[in-house]
């Protein structure tokens, strides 16, 4: 049984608007299968970038279009739980040197973080969908829109 710390933590947590923590051992195993799927997926770019022969950083940041510490830091995949950014997103997609495989895992790694697999709260989606709102991408756009109508 969780002691006296845990509890009170969790009462705390929940009065500041984290009502979906749980210390249940299947919602945190949920969690963490849900987690472990994004880094999959976005470790897949840095796989994707090799398949298309850009091994080394600088040619990874050239064709993401992103410096080389911000490439380093998608390519690692240690983000916590929110995972790429949706400006971050924009930025490799709106890059001319982006390779059309590349493409392709960063549009599914976007329906899936949209879909909710990603284990997101429906305020963190709707977040992400707005800025997910792709400058010269109407199809992303409609679909991100699409997708936030079906959440509610």
């Amino acid at each position: 049984m969780l002691g006296p710390q845990f509890t009170s933590a969790y009462v705390n947590r929940a009065h500041k608007g984290h009502s979906e923590v749980s210390f249940e051992p299947a919602a945190q195993s949920k969690i963490a299968e849900s987690k472990a799927r994004q880094i999959i997926r976005i470790r897949e770019l840095g796989s994707a970038l090799a398949a298309d022969g850009l091994v080394t950083l600088d040619e990874q940041a050239r064709a993401l279009g992103l410096s080389r510490s911000t490439a380093w830091a998608v390519l690692k995949a240690n983000h916590k739980s929110s995972g790429l950014a949706a400006g971050t997103i924009n930025q490799m997609l709106s890059s001319p040197a982006l390779p059309p495989h590349v493409r392709g895992t960063i549009l599914t790694y976007v329906d899936e973080k949209l879909a909710g697999l990603y284990g997101h709260n429906k305020t963190q989606l709707r977040r992400f969908a707005a800025g997910s709102l792709f400058a010269g991408n109407v199809l992303v756009a409609t679909i991100a829109w699409i997708i936030v109508k079906l959440v509610h």
